[in-house]
């Protein structure tokens, strides 16, 4: 039996899902390439519970509806109620889990654009500061590394204004101070957090 009708499981899948679970009473998730499911094998009434999942779909997040499968089979219930208990459970949870899938998704979307923003808003700002005339040169460099993650020694000297041997002077003071550090294989400094 299965629901919705018109799904299918093609046999090589059906003789895996049966192989894996060697008659042990067990959850057993498949994934290949145009495959994804999680089973539950009930030793006792010898049957197989498949939910055929789609692509992204992450097989820990059905476990509890296996679970709930599990205990309705300690009911002696008849193939027609067996089967009007599998399209309840597929109404009530799996569509629930897809809407609470859909409304996190929708959640972490929100948080991410929020976070960029917020990240573009302190590049500019940090941005903004770096190139005042203000700040200390040591501050500078550590305002760039923090904006930037690594720079070049060029590339620092071309957004401080100073002379080449004073930003060598501060550059050697914070290296020392482990407050930046030096990537030897990009010729780059970088802030140490």
């Amino acid at each position: 039996m299965k629901y919705p009708d018109d799904i299918d499981i093609p046999d090589n899948i059906v003789q895996q899902i049966q192989i894996s679970h060697n008659f042990v009473e067990s959850h057993i998730t498949i994934e290949e390439k145009n495959w994804n499911s999680i089973s539950y094998y009930n030793e006792e009434k010898d049957i197989i519970f498949v939910l055929v999942l789609d692509k992204y779909d992450e097989s820990q997040d059905y476990i509890g509806i296996l679970d709930d499968f599990k205990k309705t089979l300690e009911f002696e219930l008849s193939e027609e109620e067996l089967k009007e208990h599998i399209e309840r459970m597929f109404l009530e949870k799996v569509l629930n889990v897809f809407r609470t899938r859909d409304e996190v998704i929708g959640k972490l979307s929100n948080e991410v654009a929020n976070l960029k923003t917020k990240e573009y808003d302190l590049q500019k700002k940090f941005e903004k500061i770096a190139t005042s005339n203000h700040l200390k040169v040591k501050s500078k460099i550590q305002f760039l590394l923090a904006i930037n993650d690594e720079l070049s020694f060029q590339e620092l000297k071309k957004s401080i204004k100073t002379s080449k041997r004073w930003l060598t002077s501060v550059i050697e003071t914070l290296f020392k101070n482990e407050i930046i550090g030096y990537n030897t294989l990009n010729d780059t400094y970088y802030l140490i957090f």
